[in-house]
């Protein structure tokens, strides 16, 4: 199988995985919509009475409705202009209109569907009322002490599994690394799709109810690792014991490394405390349009760093350059030498010392292209989670992320110690880890920009 056929047969796959895509979103996407609820009622009719609390709280606890109510005397010209529209003659309240089904009167009883050509509607049985609604949405809504159970899609994991099954006709051409690369590209694009609409589908008041389900400290503790994940952070990390490894001495590795990493997790802390002051400000005042915003730098980011999964630091990157190595590199070979010269001057091991912490600091400022997306999410999910004892919040939870940001940090620092051998971060091992990172960050700017309602944690 030649390279051209393998890329047509690639492609054929990832188009038939679309058209399936199209056929499943296409229904979906007509159902997708919101529900006008027009109520007229009065205050002295006592079926109105009965009525109003029960759609007012569909309206409340249902996003996908909107209801207009209208009392008619306060109203009287929407009244008319109902009743006129409508050609209804005989003024009988309550009525109801979902869409293009009109309801006269209200009974908590049930009943079947009854139209009533004198009052030219069908008569209010409050389950006809509920089964319109949810005929016109698709799927079930929530009411008063009763559990919803929410129409899930899982016809859409059939996508990545139809993907999935091109591997057996094109297993021998995947020993090449480049096809390995392409084929998995396009293995990871179906379940970022597929995943994404999965959420997508899901109706807001149910991923609103599991959203608040999870655990806040799960959330801290999986994006801050993830985030400690880090290729600039490692590289840097990786330069710095790799060269300490001349001195012959574990200690100074030890002491070195430690101030390196603690000096990161105290950078990071006070970055990531900045960003909440600003963030909590924007997000108070311009709400939905800064998550826009946000969600959409993120997605690029990702985008970038998925992108050097397959053209490794071509372009733009979000990796430290060559230069700014080569910069690193120099001053840590300066710090190995400080502490060389430290063994018969004390003041000379103060001076390393405080050279790595000078180091930590320029490293985490000229790596914040690397470090500042996934933070950006913990933020936003953070200031909706603080409201009590604000600030106190804050910088607990901020000081829980950076100590388990430095945990990959901590793990290469002590294996340095253990095996105390050069050792260098690999092209492949950077692919990996921007693979990793570009989904992160992909996922979580889609959800920003289109379901923000996942970031409500606890």
């Amino acid at each position: 199988m030649k390279a051209h056929y393998f890329k047509q047969v690639l492609i054929s796959c990832l188009l038939i995985c679309f058209i399936n895509l199209i056929a499943f979103v296409s229904p979906v996407l007509a159902s997708d919509k919101v529900v006008n609820v027009y109520f007229f009622y009065s205050q002295t009719c006592s079926h109105c009475a009965q009525q109003k609390p029960f759609m007012e709280y569909i309206d409340k606890h249902n996003e996908e409705i909107k209801l207009y109510a209208y009392e008619v005397s306060e109203h009287p010209e929407k009244w008319q202009e109902f009743l006129v529209q409508h050609q209804i003659k005989i003024a009988a309240i309550p009525r109801t209109l979902i869409e293009d089904k009109l309801f006269i009167g209200y009974s908590e009883a049930d009943g079947d569907l009854e139209y009533n050509p004198i009052y030219i509607g069908n008569v209010g049985y409050k389950n006809q009322i509920v089964k319109a609604i949810e005929s016109e949405l698709g799927h079930s809504i929530n009411l008063p002490g009763s559990t919803v159970n929410y129409q899930i899609p899982w016809k859409i994991v059939w996508l990545p599994i139809l993907y999935l099954f091109s591997y057996p006709l094109i297993r021998k051409q995947l020993k090449s690394e480049t096809n390995k690369r392409y084929w998995l590209g396009g293995a990871i694009a179906t379940i970022i799709i597929s995943l994404f609409l999965f959420l997508s589908f899901i109706p807001e008041p149910a991923i609103k109810e599991f959203a608040r389900g999870l655990p806040f400290p799960l959330f801290v503790s999986t994006i801050a690792l993830a985030d400690g994940f880090n290729p600039c952070a490692f590289t840097v990390l990786i330069i710095l014991l790799s060269l300490l490894t001349y001195t012959r001495s574990r200690k100074d590795m030890a002491i070195v490394g430690s101030t390196f990493v603690v000096t990161s997790a105290a950078m990071y802390f006070l970055f990531i405390t900045i960003m909440v002051l600003v963030g909590s400000v924007f997000l108070e005042k311009y709400g939905a349009i800064f998550l826009l915003i946000l969600g959409s730098i993120i997605t690029l980011a990702g985008l970038i760093n998925l992108k050097d999964y397959f053209f490794f630091k071509q372009g733009i990157s979000l990796s430290l350059s060559t230069e700014k190595q080569v910069v690193i590199g120099q001053k840590a070979g300066k710090i190995v030498q400080e502490l060389k010269a430290g063994e018969a001057n004390k003041k000379m091991f103060l001076t390393a010392l405080g050279g790595t912490v000078l180091l930590a600091i320029f490293v985490n400022m000229v790596e914040l292209g690397c470090t500042a997306i996934l933070p950006v999410v913990y933020v936003t999910s953070l200031i909706q989670y603080c409201t009590q004892n604000i600030r106190l919040c804050y910088v607990f939870w901020t000081a829980i992320y950076a100590a388990i940001y430095i945990i990959p940090l901590l793990a290469i620092l002590l294996n340095f110690i253990y095996s105390f051998k050069s050792s260098r971060l690999t092209e492949k091992q950077g692919r990996i880890l921007k693979l990793v990172g570009g989904i992160l960050m992909l996922f979580f700017g889609l959800i920003m920009i289109f379901k923000p309602e996942f970031l409500i944690f606890g």
